[in-house]
């Protein structure tokens, strides 16, 4: 192909500028993953986008802050009642694409943010017409794929009208992206173009000078999402029964909020200082502890945890779990713990990590924070996928 930028079309899950700080307990990652990852995009290529909003926003985007988002061309809802919304949806969002092929030409790039309905009715008839741009699967996580669909179910969702299943519906797509290095079982055996691209760290933060001379007990953190999907009681109650005597701090927000505060009040080196103002606060929170967890459970294989790139640049060490491919980020510089038995293996790698050595700890979070510098930003990232694209684009056309 000729050397012109790539022109593409992202049908995507980001706020409009000055709307996300407003509703921080429904900011979700792929909110702030998109927004960085559109703007380095466009400092390589031609981007446009559409924007796919949850109800809680619809008719409070004013006023606004001056917290981060995308400009998009054309802004879409989840509203109910969902057949009716999600029809005027499709009917927008293709009228929109075929304005924009009449007056600017046809995209190079459709790329799609993860498996909604309207989104994946879009792909559909745009592989109907005689000349379309490549379409790419832009997957962040998808809790149905790969797992075993009843016949009764196939059944249920050929008759309900937008409705496809996950398994199904990935493969209406030329090319993935995926965020969880497991998902490419599901594109290359099909001979699908697939490729890893976990993320980048979405907010810079230089942490304070460490102090080499640091001693005392080790201390652990977390923050994010605090629900049963996200282990929250079963990483406090590891941390209770490990006896280790340092403290755990947690921040973020979610349904176990409350339950958290009534530990904490009943605990002393247990510390809940719940939903901080804004997401990016929580990489100067950090630097109140040692070590940040990060207890993924097995459910969420073919998703990668964005908060291992904002852990990362926070200089701290990470306890993790393996899943979503972890450790291919971190490498050996990663301090690990079996997900299949969170709460037990949790328990005593607490033990193990609170008797290393400071100094360790902050050469493993330094090493961290370099690599995160270096090769997780979203520059380094987006030329990655505009490379891996433009090479699909390519073989398409000496075919």
């Amino acid at each position: 192909m000729t050397n012109d930028p790539l022109r593409i079309l992202f049908l995507s899950h980001a706020f409009p500028p000055g709307v996300s700080n407003r509703f921080p307990a429904i900011q979700n990652a792929p909110h702030a993953q998109q927004t960085h990852m559109a703007r380095a995009f466009a400092r390589l290529a031609e981007v446009s986008s559409v924007g796919w909003l949850p109800a809680k926003v619809w008719g409070r985007l004013e006023p606004r802050d001056n917290s981060d988002g995308l400009e998009h061309d054309l802004l879409l809802w989840d509203l109910k009642p969902e057949l009716w919304h999600r029809w005027r949806s499709w009917h927008r969002l293709r009228r929109f694409y075929l304005d924009r092929v009449k007056t600017e030409g046809m995209p190079d790039v459709l790329l799609v943010s993860n498996i909604l309905p309207v989104f994946n009715h879009f792909v559909r008839w745009l592989r109907k017409q005689p000349r379309r741009p490549l379409t790419v699967l832009f997957l962040n996580d998808c809790g149905g794929l790969g797992q075993q669909d009843s016949l009764s179910r196939r059944l249920r969702y050929k008759l309900k009208p937008m409705q496809m299943l996950d398994n199904d519906a990935v493969h209406l797509y030329d090319a993935c992206i995926a965020l969880a290095i497991g998902t490419r079982r599901y594109f290359e055996p099909r001979g699908t173009p697939w490729m890893c691209m976990p993320g980048a760290y979405n907010f810079t933060y230089d942490p304070p000078l460490k102090d080499v001379t640091q001693s005392g007990p080790v201390r652990f953190g977390y923050f994010g999402g605090l629900s049963d999907d996200s282990a929250t009681m079963q990483m406090v109650r590891a941390f209770s029964d490990s006896g280790v005597p340092g403290s755990l701090h947690v921040c973020g927000f979610g349904n176990k909020s409350e339950a958290l505060k009534k530990l904490a009040k009943s605990h002393e080196n247990f510390h809940f200082d719940g939903l901080l103002p804004i997401t990016s606060d929580c990489m100067a929170w950090a630097q109140r502890v040692d070590v940040l967890i990060n207890p993924r459970l097995p459910i969420w294989e073919n998703s990668f945890p964005s908060k291992i790139f904002q852990y990362g640049i926070t200089g701290k060490a990470i306890l993790s779990t393996r899943i979503g491919g972890v450790d291919e980020v971190l490498g050996e510089q990663g301090i690990y713990f079996d997900a299949q038995n969170l709460e037990e293996a949790l328990c005593q790698k607490l033990r193990e990590v609170a008797a290393m050595d400071h100094a360790e700890l902050q050469s493993r979070g330094a090493a961290i924070r370099k690599l995160m510098l270096t090769d997780y930003n979203w520059d380094a990232q987006a030329q990655r996928m505009v490379a891996f694209m433009k090479k699909i684009i390519k073989a398409r056309r000496a075919d």
